[in-house]
């Protein structure tokens, strides 16, 4: 078991997957957005409304990594810019899932208004 201030052993996988993690993320956005789903949703879903769903998700994923690649080229901060990367990580699952049923509720309610 680790003491609490005990050195931790130095490796480059949790880095090199927050890096491809947040690479993949911004990828799949784009793609989504440029391909057929994502201009069927023009039609549906104001521009404004699509960029506040993707523009937190893509500085999330900016955020995770910059904070991966601060952990692989800095080790002595690797502890602070993992957690960095942790926490934005999460807020991308998070945000998509708010986005997601926003989007459905406000499309709920226009089929229903009538």
């Amino acid at each position: 078991m680790e003491e609490p201030g005990g050195q931790e052993p130095q490796t480059f996988t949790l880095p090199l997957l927050g890096a491809l993690y947040s690479s993949v993320v911004i990828v799949a956005v784009v793609a989504i957005l440029n391909s057929r789903i994502g201009r069927g949703l023009e039609d549906e879903i104001d521009a404004p409304a699509r960029t506040l769903v993707a523009a937190p998700v893509i500085l999330a994923a900016t955020v995770v990594f910059v904070s991966s690649v601060i952990a692989l080229i800095l080790p002595a901060y690797r502890r602070a810019a993992l957690r960095v990367a942790e926490i934005a990580a999460w807020l991308i699952p998070a945000w998509l899932m708010m986005g997601a049923m926003v989007l459905g509720a406000i499309s709920f309610a226009l089929n229903h208004a009538d």
